[in-house]
């Protein structure tokens, strides 16, 4: 039974992130451009070259999950960040964490400035630098506080 529940436990995080993720890649008319591009909700695929969709991981208390991340970019400045953690013994009832914020397009650069709070309060500032952006696939660097991260992501 354990065996099949890593099966159902990135089932169910997609699933979720799918639901979350409907409606939210709506355009807003004044969006034009490289933000239109943007816009919209991207789910995180690989970290530093390592797929993260699918595995298994183990916290300190030996429980296994599964995770997904989301990056909402609405045109106009909104930004929203999702992450879900299904958990093998109840991958039915996964744990749903939605943080908000801002972000900023420089054409220049080709960077986005993302400023986010979490449910503490905390406020964070970081910077995404693009390598790649198509209608499907976004990719570059996320520069955040203590460290640099090599991210790729899956338009939903």
């Amino acid at each position: 039974m354990k065996h099949n529940l890593k099966h159902i436990a990135p089932a169910a995080a997609v699933s979720t992130l799918f639901l979350l993720g409907c409606g939210e890649d709506e355009a807003i008319p004044d969006c034009t451009g490289d933000e239109a591009l943007l816009g919209g909700s991207w789910q995180l695929l690989k970290e530093d070259e390592v797929t993260i969709q699918g595995q298994i991981y183990t916290n300190d208390f030996g429980e296994e999950y599964t995770y997904a991340i989301v990056y909402a970019f609405e045109c106009g400045g909104d930004f929203k960040k999702w992450q879900v953690f299904s958990y093998s013994d109840n991958p039915q009832n996964p744990v749903n964490d939605l943080y908000e914020g801002t972000w900023e397009f420089d054409s220049a650069d080709e960077t986005i400035s993302i400023g986010w709070t979490n449910g503490y309060g905390d406020s964070y500032e970081w910077d995404f630098e693009i390598d790649v952006v198509s209608e499907t696939l976004l990719k570059g660097s996320l520069y955040t506080e203590e460290d640099t991260i090599l991210q790729e992501f899956s338009k939903l």
